[in-house]
């Protein structure tokens, strides 16, 4: 069997029903360092009917971590599948382009999608842009989803920017979640390890 016979069966499994075999498609085809691998799968993402394929493309993408396929994935915030929007935001994570900042943000201030804007404070978390710090203020006072303000505190000491600390600090003496609490310290010792580090 031929290269070509091999990308197109692992192709074909992206649609696979079973979940093993599909995410053992995606971890092979993101161990393969071949740029065509990448053209395709930004193709499918764009035009395969499959949501099951189209969510396979996003989290090979994300394991590839190529900027390449921001553009792309970003467009897939928009899908009309939610479970693609997911693995999409997922991946923009995982790729770390501060292309994806704004995007992000946006799906963070609807109010639809709890899983997806979960996922879109853990990933801005990682991407690390300061520029997100102010509209990640704003969502944890008003935030009611216990689990994005979990997301969006550990964002905040993944940014490491002390101006987030009041906010934390507030946290600590107002609340009564206990596993908010302990991540709002976790994000203050990080934001103070940080800025150890960088003075």
């Amino acid at each position: 069997m031929n290269d070509s016979d091999t990308f197109d069966k692992l192709f074909a499994e992206l649609g696979n029903q079973d979940i093993k075999e599909r995410s053992k498609a995606v971890d092979v085809l993101a161990s393969i360092d071949n740029k065509k691998i990448l053209s395709h799968l930004i193709s499918f993402l764009i035009s395969d009917s499959s949501r099951i394929v189209r969510e396979g493309a996003c989290k090979t993408l994300g394991k590839i971590g190529d900027k390449q396929a921001t553009d792309t994935l970003i467009l897939a915030l928009n899908d009309s599948e939610e479970s693609v929007r997911y693995q999409a935001t997922i991946a923009l994570g995982h790729i770390g382009d501060t292309k994806a900042v704004n995007p992000l943000l946006s799906i963070l201030k609807r109010k639809d999608d709890p899983l997806v804007r979960s996922e879109a404070a853990k990933a801005l978390g990682l991407i690390g842009d300061p520029s997100a710090l102010k509209i990640l203020l704003n969502i944890l006072k008003k935030e009611e989803d216990r689990f994005i303000k979990y997301h969006v505190v550990t964002s905040l000491g993944s940014i490491g920017e002390p101006k987030a600390k009041k906010a934390l600090e507030k946290i600590i003496k107002d609340e009564s979640d206990d596993r908010l609490i302990l991540r709002s310290r976790e994000a203050l010792e990080k934001i103070d390890k940080n800025n150890i580090v960088a003075g």
